[in-house]
């Protein structure tokens, strides 16, 4: 999972594995086996990486956080960091998410907003259990967002 992170953020930066190893001082060989699961980067590295992404540490390694990238636009910052705090629907049309995640009834709470990044949770069925239930972090690329619905705070 971890691979696939540095992968799609690589391309949301509009790096290539050469620009990116260049930049880190390593091989474009060492990009590329990190993009592959072939190994990952010495904790100096991540926090490189985390800061070349715009990203926490954590967010960049942690398991339980998901990335949801798109193209490029300039977004209304004030309006955005007014959502922290509240729950939302979020409208996308990205292919990365799952449809019946955000469905109708669903709404995932803000955490917190930065300059290329809407932090969301929520919760959700885990895999192949009905009864059990885990809460997910989201980091989703402020350009993936097409619009919002604010619900009443604290109603899912």
């Amino acid at each position: 999972m971890l691979g696939e992170k540095l992968a799609v953020l690589r391309k949301k930066h509009g790096y290539s594995q050469q620009e990116l190893a260049d930049k880190l001082k390593v091989t474009r060989q060492t990009i590329s086996n990190w993009e592959c699961g072939q190994g990952a980067p010495a904790l100096d590295k991540a926090a490189e990486l985390a800061k070349i992404y715009g990203v926490s540490l954590d967010d960049l390694v942690g398991d339980g956080v998901e990335f949801v990238v798109r193209g490029s636009r300039k977004p209304n910052q004030k309006i955005l960091k007014w959502l922290e705090g509240k729950y939302v629907r979020i409208s996308y049309s990205d292919k990365f998410w799952d449809m019946d995640l955000y469905g109708a009834k669903s709404a995932v709470k803000v955490l917190e907003v930065t300059e290329g990044w809407i932090r969301v949770e929520y919760t959700r069925t885990k895999d192949n259990c009905l009864i059990q239930k885990e809460t997910v972090i989201k980091l989703i690329d402020v350009n993936a967002v097409d619009g919002f619905e604010v619900v009443e705070e604290g109603k899912e």
